[in-house]
Order: structure tokens, then sequence, then C-alpha cells
């Protein structure tokens, strides 16, 4: 009995407390939607706004694949550009530290006018200017190689006209003449080294 007089007095507090926590939910739920859509609302008047001050943005979210097409433009652009500017910019770290790095051997060249030798190269030298030399045996014996050559060459041009007159059988006089060509090449190429 008294469990049973205990329950009927705390059902009307229980129904109370239930109907106070589902009107507190409910005024929630409604001051949740009332923020959500004075948020939304905001947001979509100040988008609209900005979109009607930028008509091209407005377009371009119109057309998405032009919009697509344009944005991947932009972005190899952009990268290309930006892969420039690291480019200039790890060249320019590259040369200041060869700057630094020489710099005690310039200061040295500077101060002392003293200059690093370079390896010394083995490189065939001919005479290409008889300003060169002074010596006037040497430059008879060029003169005397230089006819030399020259005789050699107007036979030859001989021989090629000759051989241009005679028919295409070879005979034993052309095998001479070609042996003796051989000769002046080989002559030839002894002068020059």
């Amino acid at each position: 009995m008294l469990s049973d007089n205990l329950a009927d007095r705390l059902n009307p507090l229980k129904d109370k407390a239930l109907s106070l926590v589902h009107n507190a939910t409910d005024k929630a739920s409604s001051v949740d939607d009332y923020i959500i859509d004075s948020l939304g609302n905001s947001i979509k008047s100040r988008t609209t706004v900005w979109l009607a001050h930028h008509p091209f943005i407005a377009w371009l979210l119109n057309h998405p694949l032009i919009a697509l097409i344009g944005t991947t433009i932009a972005i190899i652009l952009i990268v290309r550009l930006l892969l420039t500017v690291y480019q200039a910019i790890a060249r320019a770290i590259d040369r200041m530290w060869l700057a630094i790095l020489r710099s005690p051997f310039t200061l040295i060249k500077f101060i002392f006018g003293w200059e690093a030798k370079p390896k010394a190269k083995v490189a065939n030298l001919t005479v290409t200017n008889y300003e060169v030399t002074n010596d006037t045996l040497q430059l008879q014996e060029i003169m005397t190689r230089l006819d030399l050559i020259q005789q050699q060459q107007q036979e030859i041009i001989q021989k090629l006209a000759q051989l241009k007159q005679q028919p295409l059988t070879i005979e034993r006089q052309q095998l001479r003449l070609a042996e003796n060509a051989n000769h002046t090449k080989s002559d030839y190429q002894n002068i020059q080294t």
C-alpha cells in the first residue's frame, strides 16, 4: 500500500517533469532551427550581393565545365610560375655561394695582383701568321714547303685532267699515277707533322 500510494503521488511529478523536458527540447530545437535559418539567410543574402558585384564569378558558377578548364589552366600557370621563381632563387643562391667561396682568391688577386696559373696545355701549335716568328730560316722553310705543296697540287690537277680524257680501263700507267698520288699525300702528311 505504501508503495502504491507513493507511486500515485510521484506520477503527477513524473508527468510534469516529462512535459517540462519535452517543452525545453522543443524550444531548443526551434531556437536551433531559427539560428540555422538566420545564418543560412544571412550567408545566402551576402553571397547573392557579392555575386551581383562579381558577375564573372557568377557566370563561372553557372558554367562549371568552363570554370574547371579555366581553373586547371590557372593552376598549371601558377605552378609553372612558382617553379620558375624557385629555379631563379636556386640559381641566385648557387651564384652567391660561388662568390663567397671565390672571395678569398679574388681578395688575394686584388691585393697582390696574383693570379693562379692555369695548367699547361700541350697542343699542336701551327703557324698561321707570318708575323708570329721573326726567324728568317723558319720563314724560308715554310715558304719552301708551301712551294712544294703548290707543285704537288698542280701535278694532281694535271693527272686528274689526264684521267678524265682517258678511257675507264685501268692500265699500268694509271696505277702508277694513283701510287704517285698516294705517295704525294703521304709526303704532304709527313710535311704537316
